[in-house]
């Protein structure tokens, strides 16, 4: 997940709860001492979020645990977790075949935004 994806998942999740609360912007700034602008900017992903800032934020909507408005961490892919492709035993793959398969799998999950290695 590239940095602009992690603040644009974090901005929804804001907006979701500031809504679930039926509360607007302004409400929510001033809870947290910053500008509506400011919040708008979170909300779209615009704006970087300082520590101090998420967890006032996520004081400000009542949010059980910090990680309800922290979008989920990307795991990356590991090279092993590919070998879940079950090989057909009567059909004779060679070890290069099966590298390459391998390695086409490994690039269209990479394409996805996905990391792969170690």
């Amino acid at each position: 997940m590239s940095d602009d994806e992690i603040y644009k998942a974090f901005g929804r999740s804001v907006a979701a709860r500031r809504r679930e609360l039926d509360l607007t912007q302004a409400k929510l700034a001033a809870r947290v001492g910053m500008s509506r602008a400011s919040i708008a900017n979170i909300e779209s992903g615009r704006q970087n979020v300082l520590l101090h800032h998420v967890y006032s934020l996520a004081s400000a909507l009542a949010v059980a645990k910090l990680s309800d408005i922290l979008p989920a961490p990307v795991r990356p892919v590991r090279h092993e977790d590919l070998e879940v492709i079950r090989w057909d035993e009567t059909v004779a793959v060679t070890s290069q075949t099966r590298a390459q398969i391998t390695d086409m799998i490994a690039s269209a999950m990479g394409q996805r935004g996905l990391k792969v290695g170690p």
